[in-house]
């Protein structure tokens, strides 16, 4: 009998000093829920994520969410398609996020889902591919006309070292395009730019190929390309879809280049500039994905936070990789599986 009182004597302290502590502990995981209830979720929806140039806008996207202590997300099909993307923004929509920045066409069924987030409170910013006629609160981005033209204009400075005759009207340049789909108001500016800065000039548009944003299939259009027109004498590449592979796995390309083809292009990374510095490409104007990526997310956190309204068009800077600044952008641009 005694034994039994000493026993439950013991469990009546036990619980006297373990009550306290597990309702305790009950606050806390509550209040720890409600925190990260309560913290800002920004969300970033690119393209696509198999092609490596956002990842530049990620990791700077990452930092900065780190530094404001934002739930940062990044989202999107493995392969760009419209269809999966737009889905992947109706989801975010569902989950109520705070804000998203997305790469987008200014398609219908884009405008539409972007109108629909902000209806529902949802603040909505584009980087790197606008929506204009959508109700977004602000794109951030290069001036991607202007990058048209700055490509342009290093194709007539490569042809001019080279002692080709850009303005014989007898003698026609023929030129392919590779871009990635129609509607993309980024890319489609790209190309007015450079076509109009090559208007005055012999530099003759043939084809333009489209690659539907896909990495794989710009590789096999390209040596597809080459294998039936090697007589082609130039290449303007309105963003950088090829250049992740080694110059090995673009054969074609590689002899029509020691040919004497002059490749130009729009995106600089350290795999195409490998490529530039094996002569496949003779000149790159790049875009600060780095700058969209922080900058973007900070312009988007100060919008929900204090209400500051960013400047509609954020423009981001241009860079350019040409003969003479190769060495030294070749380490500035790591290998992004060094970083």
């Amino acid at each position: 009998m005694k034994k039994n009182n000493y026993l439950i004597i013991i469990f009546i302290i036990l619980l006297i000093f373990l009550i306290p502590k597990m309702v305790f502990s009950q606050v806390q995981v509550q209040k720890n829920q409600g925190n990260a209830k309560d913290k800002m979720t920004i969300a970033y929806v690119p393209r696509s994520l198999d092609n490596p140039i956002f990842l530049d806008a990620f990791q700077n996207a990452q930092k900065k969410a780190l530094e404001l202590d934002v739930n940062l997300e990044w989202v999107s099909p493995f392969v760009y398609n419209e269809e999966e993307q737009i889905e992947i923004i109706e989801s975010l929509i569902e989950r109520k996020v705070d804000g998203m920045v997305v790469s987008v066409n200014n398609t219908e069924n884009y405008i539409n889902v972007i109108n629909k987030a902000v209806e529902r409170g949802i603040a909505v910013a584009t980087f790197d591919a606008d929506a204009p006629d959508s109700i977004r609160i602000f794109h951030i981005g290069i001036d991607n006309y202007k990058a048209g033209q700055a490509t342009a204009e290093g194709l007539l400075d490569v042809l001019k070292k080279r002692e080709v005759d850009y303005n014989n009207s007898d003698k026609k340049l023929n030129t392919m395009i590779m871009t990635g789909v129609k509607g993309a108001v980024n890319l489609d500016l790209r190309l007015a730019g450079f076509k109009d800065q090559i208007e005055n000039t012999n530099i003759n548009v043939i084809d333009v190929i489209e690659n539907q944003d896909s990495v794989n299939l710009s590789v096999i259009l390209l040596e597809e390309y080459l294998e039936n027109n090697s007589y082609i004498d130039i290449i303007f590449f309105v963003g950088g879809w090829p250049f992740y592979v080694p110059a090995e796995a673009l054969p074609n390309f590689q002899s029509w280049a020691e040919s004497g083809g002059v490749a130009v292009g729009i995106d600089i990374f350290y795999d195409a500039l490998l490529l530039q510095q094996r002569g496949l490409i003779q000149y790159l104007v790049g875009q600060d994905m780095a700058a969209m990526g922080s900058k973007g997310l900070e312009s988007m956190y100060n919008y929900l936070k204090y209400g500051i309204e960013p400047e509609e068009f954020i423009e981001t800077s241009l860079e350019i990789a040409k003969e003479e600044n190769l060495e030294e952008l070749l380490k500035k641009h790591l290998p992004w599986r060094v970083k």
